[in-house]
C-alpha cells in the first residue's frame, strides 16, 4: 500500500535537509609583485541553499570591488586571474556544497549520482574515518574547472548540479518509504541496536550509525531523540582529534579505551530512542 493512500501525504521530504549549505570562494593575487601564498587574498560567502547561490555571489562581488579600489588585481586578458595554483588562475572561484546522500546509498544508485560529476567538471569528497570510506555518506562537491569559464556559467553550473543532486536523494528517501521500506526500516532499527547495546564504538562506526537515524529523525520517523542533535552527534565525530594508527599494545589500548568510553556514552544516549508511530504506519 502506497504512503499517500495510508496518510495522503508523505513525510517530511525538502531540500534543506539534504544540503547543509556550502560556500563560494574567490581568490585574487596583487599586480606587479612576485607571487606569494600568504599575498593571497581570499573572499568567502556562505549559501544555505541552492536557491541563494547567486544572492551568496552578489555579495563577494560587491566585497570585491570595495578591495578593487585600494588594490589591483594579477589578470591577463586572456587567461583571466593569474596565480601560481591552478585552482586559483581563470575565474579563481570555488563552489562547495556539502551532501547528505544516505537514501541515494540504501536504494543503491549512489555510485550513479557520483560518477556524473567529472563531465561536469566538478568533483566529490568524503569523509574517512577509521579505515571507513564515504563515511555517514556525507560529501562535499564542488568544482574542478576554473579555466575556459565564466563565473556565470559556473554559478549556473553549480546551482542545477546541487539541487538535481538534492532531488535525487528526496526521491530516494520517497523510493524507500514507497517501494524498499524494510530497507530502511532495518537500517533504522540495526543502528539503534548497535548504538544501544555495542561494547566498543569508534569514531567512523559512530558516523555510519548516525547516518540511518539523522534521515529517519529529518522524515519524522523517531521518537527520542531530534534530526538536530543527531547531527551535532555527527559534528562531534567529525571535529574529534584523531588517534594516530596503532603500532603497539599501547596504542591498541589507548584507542580500546576511547572506543569503550563512546560506546559507554552511545549506550545510555540511545536506551530512550526508537521507531515511532508514524514509523509503523508508513514502513511495517
Amino acid at each position: 500500500m502506497s504512503l499517500s493512500r495510508k496518510r495522503g501525504e508523505y513525510p517530511n521530504l525538502v531540500i534543506s535537509d539534504v544540503v547543509d549549505g556550502g560556500t563560494i570562494t574567490l581568490w585574487r593575487n596583487p599586480a606587479g609583485v612576485p607571487f606569494k601564498e600568504k599575498d593571497v587574498w581570499e573572499l568567502t560567502s556562505e549559501w544555505t541553499s541552492p536557491s541563494n547561490i547567486h544572492a551568496a555571489y552578489s555579495k563577494l562581488r560587491d566585497e570585491e570591488s570595495e578591495l578593487a579600489k585600494s588594490h589591483a588585481f594579477a589578470w591577463d586578458s586572456e587567461v583571466g586571474y593569474l596565480s601560481p595554483f591552478p585552482r586559483h588562475c581563470g575565474t579563481a572561484m570555488h563552489i562547495e556544497g556539502t551532501f547528505h546522500l544516505e537514501a541515494l546509498h540504501l536504494i543503491g544508485d549512489l555510485p550513479q549520482a557520483l560518477n556524473a560529476f567529472p563531465a561536469i567538471r566538478f568533483e566529490s569528497s568524503s569523509v574517512v574515518e577509521d579505515g571507513i570510506r564515504q563515511a555517514a555518506h556525507l560529501f562535499r562537491v564542488g568544482n574542478t574547472a576554473t579555466m575556459g569559464v565564466t563565473e556565470q556559467e559556473l554559478l549556473d553550473r553549480a546551482k542545477s548540479l546541487f539541487s538535481d543532486l538534492a532531488m535525487q536523494e528526496v526521491n530516494a528517501r520517497r523510493a524507500l518509504v514507497e517501494e524498499m521500506p524494510r530497507v530502511i526500516e532495518d537500517a533504522i532499527a540495526r543502528s539503534i541496536a548497535v548504538l544501544r547495546h555495542a561494547r566498543l564504538l569508534s569514531p567512523g562506526e559512530i558516523l555510519d550509525l548516525l547516518s540511518p537515524i539523522c534521515l529517519a529523525a529529518s522524515m519524522g520517523f523517531i521518537k527520542g531523540i531530534t534530526a538536530n542533535e543527531t547531527r551535532r552527534l555527527m559534528r562531534d565525530q567529525l571535529n574529534a582529534p584523531s588517534l594516530p594508527e596503532s603500532h603497539t599494545a599501547e596504542d591498541d589500548r589507548r584507542r580500546d579505551a576511547r572506543d569503550a568510553r563512546l560506546a559507554d556514552r552511545f549506550n545510555k544516549r540511545f536506551q530512550t530512542v526508537s521507531l515511532n508511530s508514524y514509523a509503523e504506519e508508513c514502513l511495517f
